[in-house]
């Protein structure tokens, strides 16, 4: 299972993975947890530290139109 969170207009996306780490095999509800993750630009992958860039300069961006 997939979980999505989107930020920026939904231009950057971080996609996660979920894991159960309930169900059958525990005899317990399913329960999931984050597992790995990516990065997505406008459908392109890429890394952590571009995400963060990324998402600082458009929020720096948003800040200074509303203050105009």
């Amino acid at each position: 299972m997939m979980r999505r969170e989107q930020y920026c207009d939904g231009r950057l996306v971080k996609e996660i993975d979920q894991i159960n780490v309930g169900g059958e095999a525990t005899e317990s509800t399913d329960r999931h947890v984050d597992g790995s993750h990516r990065w997505l630009l406008d459908g392109e992958e890429i890394t952590p530290a571009e995400a963060a860039a990324f998402l600082a300069t458009w929020e720096a961006g948003t800040r200074g139109r509303r203050t105009s």
